[in-house]
């Protein structure tokens, strides 16, 4: 083994111990919660909230959708890994960038202006009824795991997709067209609730600066990975741009979906699930137009492994 070598196999081995241990706390609070635990609740209301069929089957779930994650994070580090089919990759990375990076992108920096706001800020909030370190807990670990992650994934796609990524096709008109309706009227939306608050149509619970900022971060997002690949910058930095790109779709695509799976106490706002509407399979549509029109133009030994 190279010397590269082995240091990029000590890479993946320290991410995923560190993707695994930043999983903990958050699946041990989960499974207290299913439990009968009333642990980091701070009232009778949140108490019953908690236990309510809705939340039940919320926290099953999501249970669920960390062991996925873990199990997945443990397939990019392993030479079986490699020969998953190139579309349940796709699906589990895409779904995991569209959950966790706002969280690492966004959450830092508005927990910096929550602090500079001042004891008056409003304080962010997993759901009403529960205490703040609530906040810390899960939302750390998303972001350790999503950082995890990231180098997991970094180091997966370099191995066995380098070709792909080595250039950002133009996209045609019909998928530029199908960029604009997914994720214009997704970028608009959360840049607008991100800098003037969520209101009575928005997201509702999201009032504080560090929500605000996860939402100007998913708006910005996805506004890059419409314009970029039709700039020369995507075509002198490729990678860069299919990173940008990939994360800003994959955001439109999934936070969307996630904002009515999370609305508060369960009451959905009408804009929010129309820009859902339009935003999940116009997203989706872009990227995997992209991802096919670059597939096609790729040398033949890496055109199989990437969608299919």
């Amino acid at each position: 083994m190279s010397e590269v070598s082995r240091r990029v196999t000590l890479l993946q081995r320290g991410a995923l111990v560190t993707a695994c241990l930043a999983a903990v706390p958050y699946l041990v609070l989960k499974v207290l919660w299913l439990g009968g635990s009333t642990i980091g609740m701070t009232s009778a209301a949140g108490v019953a909230e908690m236990s309510s069929t809705r939340f039940v089957a919320a926290n099953v779930t999501t249970v669920l959708l960390l062991l996925v994650a873990v199990a997945f994070v443990t397939a990019l580090t392993r030479p079986w890994g490699q020969r998953l089919p190139g579309g349940v990759v796709l699906v589990l990375a895409a779904g995991a960038t569209g959950l966790l990076a706002p969280i690492l992108l966004g959450l830092p920096i508005g927990t910096v202006l929550q602090l500079l706001s001042g004891p008056g800020a409003s304080q962010p909030e997993v759901q009403p009824g529960l205490a703040p370190w609530v906040f810390g807990v899960v939302y750390g670990g998303f972001g350790v795991f999503a950082m995890a992650l990231a180098v997991l994934a970094a180091v997966y796609v370099a191995g066995r997709w380098s070709e792909l990524i080595a250039d950002v096709p133009r996209p045609s008109r019909w998928t530029t067209a199908a960029g604009m309706l997914g994720l214009v009227p997704f970028s608009a939306a959360m840049l607008f609730w991100g800098l003037a608050g969520p209101g009575s149509t928005g997201p509702q619970g999201m009032d504080s600066p560090a929500q605000r900022t996860v939402l100007f971060v998913n708006g910005a997002l996805s506004a890059a990975a419409l314009i970029l690949p039709a700039t020369a910058a995507a075509r002198r930095l490729p990678r860069i741009a299919w990173l940008i790109i990939w994360t800003g779709t994959c955001v439109a695509a999934l936070q969307g979906l996630s904002h009515i799976l999370l609305a508060q106490g369960g009451q959905i706002q009408p804009l929010v699930a129309a820009v859902a509407v339009a935003s999940t399979p116009g997203a989706i549509a872009y990227g995997l137009a992209l991802l096919r029109r670059r597939q096609a133009e790729a040398p033949i030994e890496h055109r199989a492994p990437a969608l299919g």
